[in-house]
Formats: structure tokens, sequence, C-alpha cells
């Protein structure tokens, strides 16, 4: 599971309600709580599986009690694969408890997930997608994704320029697009060695931004071709390396490597059910933009899902090296071949 502004959603989804009154108690019916995006370039993948919970009294102490989120055992959690609308295979996952959560609402540090380390297939000549089903106590659910991305989701293209000459111009970035994706995130990072004295070891320091996110509506409109095109602007590319380095500049003896390859542009895809899931738990979308109820999970609460990513390191092409370089207030020197 990777760190990604929009995708790595927190694996402690869990909803509950809590209430003194003895007749809302009494009404109240389990929920079960599912939380699983599917990759298949992951060496594993996860599915988390809790449930609400209501009390009488205080929730915030329950909610630090594993029993009261986990259903007790091991659930019967199975992936049934599906190629082009036919099951082919059946995978079992097993449980595993995780020991880092950080403290917060709920318990900590011990999470259970239930996982497989069995390679999930990747959209090709045929298309896949993965049908979960959870045997509960009194319940079985079953919900379903279409695989996101295949080996032809990819940059284009080995450089970006960030000089001055287009300071307020728009570059852009060329991939190709991800089978079953609808939105995109784009992000991109600076790598380079930083040596504090002459008798130093340089260490490496990198610097990362955000660009954007992306729908298929946008790149309808703004792409043509096979290709989609992100935008991105020197302006923001020097701005946030001002904002990195802060004062910490010109001091005596402080010396910064630029190599070949120091840009890394990350461009992870999601589908359509994630989009929705997300959109619809933002409460920064306001009251009237979503459903905080809304769910992929039917007669549950969650998501279940899938995106893929890719990388590509890419050098700065044009001036931007003789631009970074000239700026003797960083201290930035080239020690990499020639563009």
């Amino acid at each position: 599971m990777k760190n990604s502004r929009l995708f790595c959603l927190a694996l402690v989804v869990l909803c509950f309600s809590c209430s003194t009154d003895v007749d809302l108690y009494g009404d109240y019916a389990e929920r079960p709580i599912i939380y699983g995006l599917l990759d298949a370039k992951a060496d594993t993948n996860f599915v988390k599986i809790t449930r609400a919970f209501s009390v009488q009294g205080n929730a915030y102490e329950t909610a630090l009690n594993p029993d009261s989120s986990n259903y007790p055992g091991r659930l019967d959690v199975r992936l049934v694969e599906l190629c082009d609308g036919d099951s082919v295979r059946e995978i079992v996952l097993d449980s595993i408890t995780l020991h880092n959560k950080v403290e917060g609402t709920f318990y900590a540090p011990d999470q259970k997930l239930y996982y497989t380390a069995e390679p999930l297939q990747m959209n090709g000549s045929h298309r896949y997608a993965y049908r979960l089903k959870v045997v509960l106590p009194d319940r079985t659910l079953v919900t379903t994704t279409d695989m996101v991305g295949s080996s032809a989701f990819a940059g284009v293209g080995e450089g970006v320029t960030f000089s001055h000459e287009y300071y307020n111009i728009p570059r852009y970035y060329l991939f190709r697009p991800a089978v079953n994706a609808t939105f995109y995130d784009v992000d991109m990072s600076f790598t380079f060695l930083e040596q504090r004295t002459p008798d130093a070891d340089s260490v490496p320091r990198t610097m990362t931004w955000n660009i954007g996110t992306f729908t298929d509506y946008y790149f309808d409109l703004y792409s043509d071709g096979d290709y989609y095109s992100i935008p991105f602007y020197a302006k923001t590319f020097f701005q946030s390396l001002k904002d990195f380095l802060g004062s910490d500049t010109a001091v005596a003896g402080l010396q910064r490597f630029i190599g070949d390859y120091p840009v890394e542009v990350t461009v992870a895809a999601g589908g359509e059910g994630l989009r929705q899931y997300i959109y619809n738990n933002d409460p920064s979308n306001g009251f009237a933009a979503g459903d905080n109820e809304f769910s992929l999970i039917d007669g549950g609460y969650g998501v279940f899902s899938s995106r893929t990513t890719f990388t590509k390191k890419l050098r700065l092409a044009g001036e931007t090296v003789p631009e970074l370089v000239e700026n003797p207030y960083w201290g930035f020197k080239f020690i990499g071949g020639n563009d």
C-alpha cells in the first residue's frame, strides 16, 4: 500500500454511532465496513474488514477497544477472478496483524487486515475484474470492481523544462491512459544531493509537489490523439523550491548537486467507483456535493475498487539546469551527463 495524497484514504474509515437513548440503542443494526483498493502491480493486496458499533456511554473509549470494531476470529474472505466476465480463479485471503498504526481515535497500534500475495491480473487482450466475497456471522457480502490499468499505462518523453522562458506558460507531459480509469492524480518530485560542509557526506533531499487531479472529462476537452497531457508550470517549480530551501541557502561551504534524472513524475489512476467514493466522502465538497453515507458496499459501508500507479524519472531539459547553476544563492552544481 503506497501513500498517495488521494488514494491512501485512511485505513480506518470506521463509522460508529453513539447514543444514551435506550430506544435508539435497541434499534441499532450492526453494519460492516470494508476498505480495499486492488492494484495489479502491488506485491500484496489488502482488505480491511471491520464493523460499526453503538454504545451507551463514551464512544471514544469504546473505539480504543479492538473488540468493538473487529469481527471475532478469522472471516472467510475470497476474491473471485473474472476474465471477460467469466469466473476463472478463486483466491482465499489470509489474515495478518500490522503493528504500526499511530494512536488516534481508534485502537492502535495493531490492525487486523486480510491479504493475498497472489499476483492479480492486469488488463491486456483480456479484461479483468475481481469479486470480493465476505462471509459474516449473519450474512454474505459480495461486491465487484473492474481492474484499472494495463502495461501500456506509462509516461512518454524523457525530459521536462522549468526554465524562466516559460515561467507563466504551461508545459505539458504526455502519458498513455489507463484502462478503466476515470481520474488521475499527478505529483512531481525533484531530488538533489546536499553537502553541508566540504568534508561532510552528501545526502539526498527530495521536494515533492502536486500537479493536480484530472478527470476523463478534462482530457476529453484538452488532450488530442492517443495521449493524455498534463500541464505544469515553471513558476510552481521555482516557488516550491524557494519555499523548500527556505533561508538555508548561501551558507558557507554548502553545495547542492543535480544528477542526470533528478525529476520524477508519478501518475496514479483510479476507477469510477473510487472517484465517487472520494467525492461523496470529502467534506470540502460541501453538503450539497454528495452523500456522506455513500458506499460501494451493498449492505455495508466503505469502498472496494482499484487503482494503479506509474513513476518515471526525467531529465531537466532546456535552460533549466543552467538557470539553477547560475543562481549562486542556491549553490547548485550539475554532476550528470549532457542534456
